[in-house]
């Protein structure tokens, strides 16, 4: 199998599958973003337990790939520090906007299946999104 149909996969079971899904009882921080081109509306939310992400939970509506994209940062970010998702927040940010004729992306082992999208520029503000709102949950504390 190629590996970008693998990856494609991937981010189709994550998309039938959703990680995570659902309203956290008691949430520390809700960060939400949207994307009014397309209607995608994402909301994270983060209990913590000290400065670790105890549970990451996201509802919303969206794409495929943005709802994809939500449940495969919910699977990354719990149970790391507070450094450690603000650090791939930005990561994900910075591969999704960095300057094309800078080549090949080195996209993180974790990530490796959203990097079909970069070939894709007008879906990247698609599979960013669920990053945004968590990186907004965790700027409130």
């Amino acid at each position: 199998m190629e590996p970008v149909e693998l990856y494609k996969g991937v981010l189709m079971d994550h998309y039938r599958r959703p990680r995570n899904q659902g309203w956290i009882s008691h949430a520390d921080a809700v960060g939400r973003s949207n994307n009014p081109l397309c209607g995608d509306e994402v909301e994270v939310q983060v209990r913590f337990n000290g400065d670790t992400l105890d549970q990451v939970g996201f509802r919303g509506h969206g794409c495929a790939l943005c709802i994809a994209s939500a449940s495969m940062m919910t699977e990354i970010v719990t149970g790391k520090g507070r450094s450690y998702a603000l650090g791939i927040c930005t990561t994900v940010q910075q591969l999704f906007t960095a300057d094309q004729s800078s080549g090949e992306r080195a996209w993180p082992d974790l990530l490796t299946a959203l990097s079909v999208v970069q070939q894709l520029p007008a879906r990247w503000r698609c599979a960013s999104l669920a990053w945004e709102a968590l990186e907004n949950a965790l700027s409130q504390r």
